[in-house]
């Protein structure tokens, strides 16, 4: 049938030819060419056509963009008339040999052939339909069937076996352990050994993640940096609040966040995206440090609040400037980060008994310790005068967190019991040690003046507001239409130039400043083989 419709569609810009088709395939002295050109160069080309003596052309259907038409040309010089209609973009048609008849003929022959099996499909199908619903539980018992034998002689592939015995070897979450055990039991000569992960060195396990919508939610990207291994940290749920955090106060705006989180719910519900679920979360995070900030769409004089660029009579602490009050907390904020990460660092070096993670990695105890008691003494001495920078202070909290960094390799192995820490060379030691304690101590600096950049963005959203303002007030005002429009194209250019630039920086913070003193990655998915032979459908 659709064959049929398909000859009737070629055939349909021919109905005026009514001539029999067959005639005019099988002429002696003549070609016959059937097809189209675009408009244009047939009404450039008309009178040049006519006036070729060995060229006769018919237009059948002149459309506004195409032209439908047929040409008669001598046998002899068919291929030279060939060649210059190719130029002027004829596209032949090749109608099948079925059309018999003029084309008038051939249509209703084959739209009445095309019912016709139109009905006796239909009539099929119904048939088929019947026979499915009177013996759909036979189907479903054979399908079911077939589907599970071929399912468990896939898994022949992950076997090892000898001439009488086989083994699998693979994972199972401990929830399901019991119950697999239970269906194992079933069978007398299958034996089920059960070993933890820890009883296995030299084989990694898979990774399964447990989140709650959150941490569901920003799971993409922490997929992009790689999944955790089994023993380690699994950070999808500190990496959606901080990251939720740190865009809240780098994009403080009541409105704008709203419409972000309305734009993400609508990406999130309606397009499917994952992205849609991050924009949704940090938009409500906006908003609620908007309210902190007292902004609605860059107005700040409609909430009260804490604002960023207050006059020197309205500062929360009086002699300190709102601007530098936000980059030092910023800066505080970076310092809990970056220690709060340390010690998941430390955790993940006991779940994995690695010594060197655990005390004297730059991101271990050991560093730690160096790097707070920098920062305490530091803080001690500007705002308390009190120097902590003694002998008694400096030897065991700065200098001997140090001196464990730099001997942390073979300190590891002595802990660990392997010999191997006695064959170690000093000289190289010191020689590698020495710039990576260099490298260490500029990551502890520049790590934390990294968060700076929190702070010096909420600075810039409201100075861009600012600018906004600006030209909605040249346009006339918020009381004029001008003035209107422009502060909606303003809102809606910062919301997606800064929130996008936002977005970039926080995913940096993230990977580079947080995740690198942590997280190792290199987990692989935990993707169970299921045979399911419970089929619900057999089309």
């Amino acid at each position: 049938a659709s064959d049929d419709r398909n000859l009737v569609a070629q055939l349909e810009n021919l109905k005026g030819v009514t001539t029999n088709l067959e005639e005019l395939w099988t002429l002696d002295f003549a070609r016959f060419r059937y097809g189209y050109l675009p408009r244009e160069t047939y009404d450039s080309f008309q009178q040049s056509l006519n006036e070729e003596d060995d060229i006769l052309f018919f237009p059948t259907n002149v459309g506004s963009k195409l032209v439908y038409g047929v040409y008669f040309t001598t046998k002899a010089a068919h291929h030279k008339v060939d060649s210059l209609f190719n130029s002027l973009h004829f596209v032949r048609i090749h109608v099948d040999a079925q059309a018999h008849g003029s084309a008038d003929e051939s249509i209703a022959d084959l739209t009445a052939r095309a019912a016709q099996a139109d009905a006796a499909a239909a009539a099929c199908t119904a048939e088929l339909a019947a026979i499915l619903d009177r013996e759909r539980d036979t189907f479903m018992a054979h399908h079911a069937y077939l589907r599970y034998r071929n399912d468990t002689y896939d898994l022949r592939r992950f076997s090892a076996h000898s001439r009488e015995t086989f083994y699998l070897m693979g994972w199972v979450p401990e929830t399901a352990l019991a119950g697999m055990q239970e269906k194992f039991a079933q069978f007398r000569n299958l034996s089920c050994v059960v070993d933890s992960a820890g009883e296995i060195p030299d084989v990694k396990p898979p990774t399964k993640l447990k989140n709650s919508f959150l941490g569901r939610a920003f799971q993409p990207f922490l997929e992009m940096y790689g999944l955790p291994a089994y023993n380690e940290f699994d950070p999808s749920g500190f990496m959606a609040i901080t990251y939720c955090l740190f865009f809240g106060v780098m994009f403080g705006d009541v409105g704008q966040g709203i419409c972000l989180a309305l734009i993400g719910i609508f990406l999130a519900r309606f397009k499917k995206m994952w992205l849609g679920n991050i924009i949704a979360c940090c938009g409500l995070s906006g908003a609620l440090f908007g309210c902190i900030y007292g902004s609605v769409f860059g107005l700040e004089h409609i909430l009260p609040g804490f604002k960023v660029l207050a006059k020197a009579d309205e500062f929360v602490i009086p002699g300190t400037s709102n601007v530098l009050l936000l980059l030092v907390v910023s800066i505080a904020l970076g310092i809990g980060m970056l220690a709060f990460v340390m010690a998941i660092n430390i955790r993940n070096g006991i779940r994995q008994r690695n010594y060197e993670k655990i005390l004297f990695g730059p991101n271990g105890l050991a560093g730690m310790v160096f790097y707070l008691g920098l920062i305490a003494a530091a803080l001690c001495t500007l705002l308390f005068g009190v120097n902590l920078f003694t002998p008694a202070y400096v030897l065991p909290v700065l200098v001997l967190p140090l001196v464990l960094i730099l001997l942390k390799e073979p300190l590891s192995l002595l802990l660990a019991g392997d010999p191997e820490w006695k064959h170690v060379k000093i000289g190289g030691l010191l020689v590698t040690g020495f710039f990576e304690l260099f490298e260490t101590l500029l990551s502890y600096l520049t790590n934390t003046l990294s968060f700076m950049r929190i702070g010096a963005y909420a600075i810039t959203h409201v100075g861009l507001m600012l600018v906004v303002q600006m030209l909605a007030e040249m346009a006339g005002g918020l009381a004029s239409v001008g003035g209107v429009i422009a502060m909606i194209l303003g809102n809606l250019f910062v919301m997606g130039f800064e929130g996008l630039l936002v977005g970039i920086q926080v995913l940096r913070l993230e990977f580079y400043e947080l995740f690198g003193r942590f997280y190792e990655d290199g987990g692989t998915p935990f993707v169970p083989k299921i045979i399911d032979y419970s089929a619900h459908s057999v089309v």
